[in-house]
C-alpha cells in the first residue's frame, strides 16, 4: 500500500475501499519515512481507490502531517475521484498548508505528472 522511494517520496496505492486504520497505516508509515529525512512527498494513486468510510476520510482530514511533509500529488482514478480528491486536500491546505507555507497539493492525470511535479518541487528548494 505504502511504497518508499529514496530519496524522498512514499506513493500511496489502493487496493479497494479505505476504513479509519488503512488511513492511520499510510499516515503512520508517512511519518516514520519523513522523520528522517529533511523533507518528504506524498503521491496518491487513486486509480484503485475504493469507497472510503466516513471515519476514514476524518482521520485523512484531521491527522497533522509531519513537519518534513514537502507536497502532495494525486494522479489516476476517474473523474469523480479525482475531483473528491481535489476538494478534499484543497480544504485541508487552505484550512493549514497554506499558513505554514507548503505547496498546494495537485491532481494529475498520470503518474508520471505527478513525478514531474516533486521533481519541479525539488528543484525550488
Amino acid at each position: 500500500m505504502v511504497e518508499r522511494e529514496e530519496p524522498d517520496t512514499c506513493v500511496v496505492r489502493f487496493g479497494g475501499d479505505l476504513e479509519e486504520r488503512d488511513v492511520a497505516l499510510i499516515l503512520d508509515a508517512f511519518e516514520e519515512f519523513a522523520g528522517v529525512r529533511e523533507r518528504a512527498y506524498l503521491l496518491i494513486d487513486l486509480r484503485g481507490l475504493g469507497r472510503a468510510t466516513a471515519e476514514a476520510r476524518r482521520l485523512a482530514g484531521m491527522r497533522q502531517l509531519p513537519p518534513q511533509y514537502a507536497g502532495l500529488s494525486l494522479f489516476g482514478g476517474s473523474f469523480e475521484q479525482q475531483l473528491v480528491a481535489k476538494l478534499a486536500t484543497m480544504a485541508g491546505w487552505l484550512l493549514r498548508g497554506r499558513s505554514l507555507g507548503k505547496p498546494m497539493p495537485v491532481c494529475v492525470k498520470r503518474e508520471g505528472e505527478a513525478r514531474a511535479w516533486v521533481a519541479a518541487q525539488r528543484g525550488r528548494r
